[in-house]
């Protein structure tokens, strides 16, 4: 076996084996809903504190092969399905969603790339024949046209070559985010203050956060 080869296999190894876990402390699970939702816990939105706050502590934890959830709850219902398909549930809809703002931003970015280029020929056409019958042209009107027409191209192109970006990684992060895997934990309610170096509250309502990196 060759160095190289040893190498990705070293790597390939740490990978597969990697684990990212992140700590949500609550008094009930309900808190993790939008409480305005009247669809079933399986079907109903997270709250939107609740899910930024997953989606900001594993967007910077994308090297891990599998992500963990771990819920701790101080009273009521500890079990973990409903949680899990209402997380598989709904960012698999941010996903379908995700797939289809980037299939639309390459669509107009391909269609604005179509109209710049014409833009740009019908700009550089006019200056050619403006040449011809009037010979050189002013500075002011023969720059304006080479600027008119690059201007016409620039913003497409840098929509499809750099645009995407955003995109793509929001797509890939609620992908992911869909096959999450959820535990949920009985905890009692001092537990909380155990964390409280590390752990974010806003308010007595709110949850209590942590998130925690194992490789």
């Amino acid at each position: 076996m060759t160095r190289a080869a040893s190498l990705v296999r070293r790597h390939q190894g740490r990978r597969t084996g990697s684990a990212a876990t992140v700590n949500i402390h609550v008094r009930e699970l309900a808190q993790l809903f939008n409480s305005l939702d009247p669809s079933p816990f399986w079907d109903r939105d997270l709250d939107r504190g609740a899910a930024e706050f997953i989606e900001g502590e594993f967007r910077d934890k994308q090297s891990a092969e599998v992500w963990h959830l771990h819920v701790h709850v101080h009273e009521g219902n500890t079990s973990a399905a409903d949680l899990q398909t209402a997380i598989e549930t709904y960012y698999g809809r941010l996903a379908q969603s995700a797939r289809l703002a980037l299939r639309e931003h390459w669509w107009m970015g391909q269609l604005a790339l179509g109209g710049g280029l014409a833009i740009f020929l019908l700009s550089m056409g006019v200056r050619g024949i403006l040449t011809r019958m009037l010979g050189p042209l002013s500075p002011i009107l023969d720059e304006g046209l080479i600027v008119l027409a690059w201007l016409a191209l620039w913003r497409p192109a840098e929509a499809l070559i750099y645009g995407w970006v955003p995109f793509y990684r929001n797509r890939r992060l609620f992908e992911r985010l869909a096959g999450i895997r959820v535990a949920v934990r009985q905890s009692a309610p001092t537990s909380a203050a155990a964390h409280s170096g590390t752990a974010t509250a806003a308010g007595p309502s709110e949850p209590v956060k942590t998130g925690n990196h194992h490789d």
